[in-house]
């Protein structure tokens, strides 16, 4: 009874927005701001067979309309919908997207779209290349520049439908659209990314996830970035699905991979095994996150199908926590960081496809933060940078109902993390942003101790000051930080960016 009601007693999150899109929403990114509002806008992606539009940006405020497209073929997964940098000097980013259905464009390619309006900067036809029936767009992702040109490079992946050594992995020149090489594959491209530089010649390499038809017998790839030819394939016991990235602070990142049937394994930059993991069901999705265990490498979501979320040792792949966060766990994301009661702690989101939820986790212990229950299924989180102190998740809706809001923002309402009696004056007025380093006025006369956080929960800075005004300047890598400020009872905490 006591677990019932503590379940009950869980608050829910607060409703930023919720936004009216043509019909199911698989797929969500943070553009940044496109809107000169100051705040971050998303762009969401329509299920292919939907109706059009099938592109839609919305207001990070609010959730309004700032363009929608009927120019592309919608979307099939969230690995095939990503921000690329901005391309004409408009301040505004890009989007990339890869395109399933039909036989010919707008189907079964990839297109760099404007921010700005939702124009085509170039398309890349796979159709155009590949053999007929084939040719579906999959996933895609930015590389780092390769030609010397200032702007990043992409590459994509593509799927067959129905014969063996029918897939494509194409790079392609991010400023032209041009191809740079192609690689045929066994099976269908399913997830894609950038890795380092593990042959030294100055081009990172590419991580390649295959699978979907059962054709690839060593689906886990890795792919040379200069000339499309495989360094090592292994198999991983099963098509796979997805890739994450597990930093390490001492040497290259590691690769674990995820499969349809329930495996993970776990890989070096020379393609040795690291771990394994054996479970079961269908493992969709799988995220690389902070170190939540403080073992000096980075940790892993995974969403775990009827298993709910896992979180995953990055070191070894034993399980840290498990949540039984709904049936069809199919979609998992870091939330780096949420503050509750005060306190700065990575999360986790999931999207429950037929349990109909979204569930935020403390990814420190495996305790619920809150839960969203929907009436449609959830098909994908994601997450977005708003005008809140923590990270604001994106939920995309599935369209089997008669529901006019597909894409709904949700943010942890004990984000603000402010305790005592409020003060009559500010504690601390950072400058935000700011270049380089830290910089805030401290404006209280009595004791005030300041301390700053990365998105990981980490503190990277603390100090203790007293009397007059003072003002310092910390260096910090660029990135978004919470800035909190103590005195007495009272706590008040800022988010910060700096440049």
């Amino acid at each position: 009874m006591s677990l019932i009601l503590c379940v009950l007693l869980l608050a829910e999150p607060d409703v930023v927005w919720s936004a009216v899109t043509s019909g199911g929403v698989y797929c969500s990114v943070d553009m940044g701001d496109l809107d000169d509002d100051g705040i971050s806008d998303v762009a969401c992606g329509v299920n292919f067979w939907d109706g059009e539009p099938t592109v839609w940006v919305v207001s990070g405020i609010d959730g309004s309309t700032i363009w929608t497209s009927d120019q592309y073929n919608g979307i099939y997964s969230n690995e095939g919908f990503k921000w690329f940098p901005d391309m004409n000097g408009d301040g505004k980013r890009e989007l990339l997207v890869a395109t399933p259905g039909g036989y010919a464009p707008p189907g079964r390619s990839l297109y760099l779209i404007s921010g700005a309006d939702g124009s085509t900067v170039w398309e890349w036809a796979a159709c155009s290349v590949m053999p007929s029936n084939t040719g579906w767009g999959y996933c895609c992702t930015v590389l780092p520049d390769m030609n010397s040109d200032g702007v990043p490079e992409c590459a994509a992946g593509f799927g067959t439908s129905g014969s063996s050594n029918t897939g494509l992995l194409a790079c392609i020149d991010g400023a032209a659209g041009d191809s740079l090489w192609t690689l045929w594959l066994p099976d269908a491209g399913e997830d894609v990314e950038s890795f380092v530089d593990v042959n030294a010649d100055g081009v990172a390499e590419i991580l390649l996830a295959v699978g979907g038809n059962g054709y690839a017998g060593e689906p886990a790839q890795l792919v040379d970035g200069f000339s499309g030819t495989v360094l090592w394939q292994k198999d991983p016991g099963g098509d796979c699905m997805a890739i994450a990235l597990i930093d390490r602070s001492d040497t290259w990142p590691l690769a674990a991979f995820c499969t349809f049937n329930g495996k993970v394994e776990c890989y070096d930059g020379g393609g040795s095994t690291i771990w394994n993991y054996d479970g079961a069901g269908t493992y969709m999705d799988i995220q690389g996150g902070p170190d939540v265990n403080g073992d000096g490498t980075g940790d892993v979501a995974l969403a775990a199908d009827d298993g709910g979320i896992l979180c995953l040792s990055g070191a070894d792949g034993s399980v840290l926590w498990s949540y039984p966060s709904g049936a069809d766990t199919w979609s998992v994301v870091w939330v780096d960081s949420v503050l509750l009661q005060g306190q700065p702690v990575p999360c986790i989101a999931s999207g429950s496809v037929n349990g109909r939820s979204v569930c935020l986790v403390n990814a420190l212990t495996g305790a619920l933060v809150w839960e969203m229950p929907f009436t449609e299924r959830v098909y994908n989180v994601s997450v977005v940078q708003l005008d809140y102190l923590s990270p604001v998740v994106v939920a995309g809706l599935q369209d089997q109902l008669p529901l006019p809001t597909h894409a709904w923002a949700l943010a942890t309402s004990t984000e603000t993390g402010t305790g005592g009696s409020s003060p009559e004056e500010e504690l601390i007025r950072p400058v935000n942003p700011s270049e380089g380093m830290l910089l805030f006025s401290v404006l209280r006369e009595d004791d005030v101790r300041v301390q700053c956080f990365d998105l990981s929960g980490r503190m990277v800075y603390q100090g203790q000051f007293s009397g007059s005004q003072s003002v310092t300047g910390v260096p910090v890598n660029p990135g978004v930080y919470i800035l909190r400020a103590s005195a007495g009872s009272f706590t008040e905490n800022t988010k910060v960016t700096v440049l």
